[in-house]
């Protein structure tokens, strides 16, 4: 009996076979790639706020097991999480902020990786009084060519903010002052990164925001790493919105599949209408069959 996979593939087929042979099979052979495909995510940030932490509530098993591929505190530590056939690698790379000599050494390092990363998650300390740092080492990528779009900024520890002694210990809530100090110190964010993505306060672990930074986090991913991310979360922030995030960043990647592969027909007129009408036909089945493809 096929796997659910390979009933999800079949699906795919059918919408598909009233295209020539050789088109069908080369969008087919980039739509298993995207399938399979596997997303690399960096975190960035100052040593001491989080970075591990906030990750591994996002991914502790299960559903994923982890492990460490490489792990020095001076060098970036790889962790691959995988639960066949899917895979996800993190990468958690030294903290900034220690000495200026190895600041260097490490925007260089980042620099390296930039190329490989799908996204950047770059963790802020709440409480944090100074980001001169963070600043100086993100405009220094950001001037080196590093896309805006590629970073997420999240500010972690929330229940670290004054007057920390006013933390709802029982609910996992901060008071209403600290609520307005947390505000202020996201609209400092917006205004000294100028990110791309929406900043939010979390605490990995007061469980603070988890479930709203669960879909910030989804959202903020290109559109083929995604789906590939989401079955390594706990299930507990694979959310309605976080799913539906998924499948229609998925089925964006499949409809450029068909775009490049028409323009690549050069197809005119009549055709390109069929064409069309068939591209809404796939993009529905591939809706339909996504909870087997993932």
């Amino acid at each position: 009996m096929p796997d659910k996979t390979e009933q999800g593939i079949s699906a795919l087929t059918q919408p598909l076979s009233f295209l020539p042979e050789s088109l069908s099979l080369a969008i087919l052979k980039h739509i298993h790639q995207c399938i399979h495909y596997e997303p690399t995510i960096g975190i960035m940030g100052k040593t001491g706020v989080g970075k591990s932490s906030l990750c591994n509530t996002l991914f502790t098993p299960p559903p994923a097991k982890v492990s460490a591929v490489k792990g020095c505190t001076r060098q970036v530590q790889r962790y691959q999480l995988s639960l066949a056939p899917y895979a996800l690698l993190m990468v958690d790379f030294p903290g900034i902020g220690e000495t200026p000599e190895l600041d260097r050494i490490y925007t260089r390092l980042y620099q390296h990786w930039l190329s490989q990363l799908d996204l950047i998650i770059w963790v802020l300390k709440a409480d944090d009084r100074a980001w001169n740092d963070d600043i100086r080492c993100y405009n220094q990528l950001i001037s080196q060519g590093a896309d805006p779009a590629r970073f997420l900024f999240v500010l972690n520890q929330a229940d670290k903010i004054e007057p920390c002694r006013e933390w709802d210990l029982v609910t996992h809530q901060p008071s209403l002052l600290q609520q307005q100090h947390l505000q202020v110190k996201i609209a400092q964010v917006n205004a000294l990164f100028s990110p791309q993505h929406p900043v939010l306060a979390v605490s990995a672990s007061e469980g603070f925001n988890m479930l709203l930074w669960a879909e910030t986090f989804i959202c903020a991913l290109p559109d083929n790493a995604s789906s590939a991310v989401i079955r390594q979360l706990e299930p507990e922030y694979r959310t309605k919105n976080v799913i539906n995030t998924a499948k229609d960043n998925f089925a964006h990647g499949v409809g450029d599949i068909f775009d490049d592969a028409l323009c690549a027909m050069q197809a005119t007129g009549a055709v390109v209408r069929q064409f069309k009408r068939l591209r809404q036909r796939l993009l529905s089945v591939v809706r339909a069959v996504w909870h087997l493809l993932f």
